[in-house]
């Protein structure tokens, strides 16, 4: 008796071990240094990151001389680079997706994933490539896979308590160029700027032309007559032209709206790079009464610059900016 159950329990290990053997020729490949080598360390070397939907929306990031640009058209955000660089220098697997849970992940990677293109060195061929789905139930991780390979991972940052997705600009498992673009309008020195000229819509009036020459400041009015004002004030209302944001950029949809909006004022910069054009316009119908939400909203205004894309900007950013001549005369 004492021998029978010797020889069950030699079995049942045997066969434990057969069934831990099959299991790692299963994922051998998968769990190959390949499988899991989503990083890139040396991220000085990408040159191009290209990033694409299943709705075929996307992207291409490349790297200039002194910046990146998206699209080969718009400056990209400074704080969105650092992070997707730094995002993919950093990532690393949490664990592999168990097998009970493996026919769905694959599933939403092929119905909802997000393809990454990593390019270095100006190589015409990705040196990585991998999709991004959707993240764990507890939302620490975020499931991924490597082109060519079978084996899916949950990947985080360790130090990072969050999801993947946001790290590489995706709202969602969608791809928004919006979001990428630098929100900066001016950010100009003053003694680079060689004269401003704000044309209130709704107050001719107000409207004034301010010439920096050679730093003597004279300031116009709608008349183009010079008229009296203290240098300090003149100064001042330059200094204000820096680091001048706007909130976001609009569909192109939006546009149409343009045509019912008023026109507000139209501010216009000639500088030693060139000359910007802002339009403005109403957002809200300052004859409609606010409602309960909008009480507690930013006011906001539509611009474009240089008859570009449609942005949001904020009045109290922009407030200080668009000012009356008397203000600057100190009256």
């Amino acid at each position: 008796m004492l021998k029978t159950k010797k020889n069950t329990y030699i079995i049942l290990a045997i066969i434990l071990l057969l069934i831990v053997l099959l299991w790692q020729l299963k994922f051998k490949n998968s769990n190959s240094s390949l499988a899991y080598d989503f990083a890139v360390t040396d991220t000085a070397s990408i040159t191009k990151i290209f990033i694409v939907d299943l709705k075929g929306e996307s992207i291409t990031l490349d790297r200039m001389e002194n910046n990146w640009q998206i699209n080969n058209r718009y400056k990209v955000r400074n704080n969105a680079m650092h992070i997707i660089l730094k995002t993919i220098k950093n990532i690393s697997v949490q664990r592999p997706v168990p097998e009970s849970s493996y026919n769905r992940v694959i599933k939403d990677l092929a119905t909802n994933g997000v393809k990454i293109e990593i390019y270095q060195n100006l190589n015409k061929k990705p040196t990585k490539t991998y999709t991004i789905g959707n993240n764990t139930a507890d939302h620490t991780g975020t499931y991924m896979l490597l082109e060519n390979q079978e084996q899916p991972y949950i990947m985080h940052i360790i130090g990072f308590n969050g999801i993947m997705g946001p790290r590489y600009g995706l709202q969602g498992q969608e791809v928004n160029s919006i979001i990428w673009r630098d929100k900066n309008i001016f950010n100009l020195n003053a003694k680079g700027i060689i004269s401003i000229t704000l044309i209130n819509e709704r107050g001719q009036d107000s409207s004034f032309t301010l010439k920096n020459e050679d730093g003597n400041l004279l300031l116009f009015n709608n008349q183009k007559k010079e008229v009296k004002a203290q240098q300090e004030a003149l100064f001042t209302y330059l200094n204000l032209f820096q680091n001048i944001n706007c909130e976001t950029f609009k569909q192109e949809s939006v546009r149409a709206k343009l045509e019912e909006s008023k026109k507000l004022y139209a501010l216009i910069v000639a500088h030693q790079n060139g000359v910007d054009s802002l339009i403005i316009y109403q957002m809200r119908d300052k004859d409609r009464p606010k409602t309960e939400a909008e009480k507690y909203t930013v006011e906001r205004m539509y611009a474009t610059l240089n008859s570009g894309d449609v942005m949001l900007i904020q009045n109290y950013v922009f407030n200080k900016l668009l000012i009356t001549i008397d203000e600057l005369k100190g009256e």
